[in-house]
């Protein structure tokens, strides 16, 4: 939006992302994850209003006469094939493998088994229309040149935009306020983490012996998190690597160890045998999609340069 108001303007990617950091660290001083619900119902509805605005706007650009040339094609190498899948099954856990925060949540409060099972339900319902919806448009648009963020496939480096700019501006404002909520909500984990080492249980949540350490830790938190994204400005690729990383380990493997341990089913139960087959077969899928991810990486390097005013998707 800034370029578009302002095509030789000062102000660089970096800057931006200083002020969205400074507005975050103010607002990640809410001092609960349930202080956060209307903040969380309120990130439901900007996910649904970008998604049918994005959605929208790809079908249309798709559709005008002078649309972009379309290419389904795959990568002509088997590896290069390969690895794709494996990346693209990265990015799928760490979408789908949102889940698994709610239902952390849901365990800290009884009763827990109901409370995760609605949770995991609406999510995963609003994840498939969310990711799917978005997803398919784009590629039927763009085909394989379609960017991670399609946001950024409807505004080209060269040419006009591929969509209205009132669109446009809308749909990058409910980002902008989705990327705000989506952070408060996430880094709730971090903190209460974080501050079981630093509070003091006999004085109160509001006391200057608890806020003064929530108040530096968080912010912290937040500026360190802010300079990774400046100095890194990558997107899809992190989103790969943390999938593959974090996702993939904490939803598929981790859960069956636990069970395997907790319950000690005998070893040459089915329940055992099927645990420990799935617990290789996604940690092999863990390992290859992290190579994927970080070769990926690699091979975004060339345009990448620290504090970069250009996000590589």
């Amino acid at each position: 939006m800034y370029e578009s108001l302002a095509p030789n303007g000062t102000l660089k990617l970096y800057h931006f992302i200083i002020i969205v950091a400074v507005v975050l660290s103010l607002f990640s001083q809410m001092p609960s994850f349930h202080s956060l619900r209307y903040i969380n119902l309120g990130s439901l509805v900007l996910a649904f209003g970008y998604t049918i605005l994005i959605s929208g706007a790809c079908i249309r650009a798709g559709m005008m006469s002078n649309a972009p040339v379309k290419d389904y094609s795959l990568s002509p190498s088997k590896s290069g094939k390969m690895y794709d899948a494996f990346l693209s099954i990265s990015i799928l856990a760490t979408v789908f493998g949102n889940g698994i925060l709610p239902e952390i949540q849901a365990t800290l409060a009884p009763p827990a088994a109901g409370k995760m099972v609605k949770a995991l339900v609406l999510c995963y319902t609003v994840v498939f229309f969310t990711f799917y919806l978005s997803a398919i448009s784009g590629y039927w648009a763009f085909g394989n040149k379609v960017q991670s963020n399609a946001l950024q496939s409807l505004m080209p480096d060269s040419g006009p935009s591929l969509a209205p700019t009132w669109l446009l501006g809308l749909a990058v404002v409910l980002v902008l306020l989705q990327l705000l909520a989506i952070a408060l909500v996430y880094s709730q984990v971090a903190y209460e983490i974080m501050e079981k080492g630093s509070a003091d249980a006999g004085h109160g949540r509001f006391s200057w012996r608890n806020l003064a350490p929530r108040v530096a830790l968080r912010t912290l938190y937040v500026a360190a998190c802010a300079f990774v994204a400046a100095a890194l400005p990558f997107f899809g690729d992190i989103v790969g690597v943390v999938g593959a990383l974090g996702f993939i380990p904490l939803d598929f493997v981790l859960p069956v160890v636990m069970y395997n341990m907790a319950l000690a089913p005998p070893k040459r139960s089915a329940v055992y045998v099927i645990n420990v087959a799935i617990m290789a077969l996604f940690t092999g899928v863990g390992i290859i999609g992290a190579i994927a991810s970080v070769r990926k990486l690699v091979l975004d390097a060339g345009q990448f340069k620290l504090f970069s005013d250009h996000v590589i998707s």
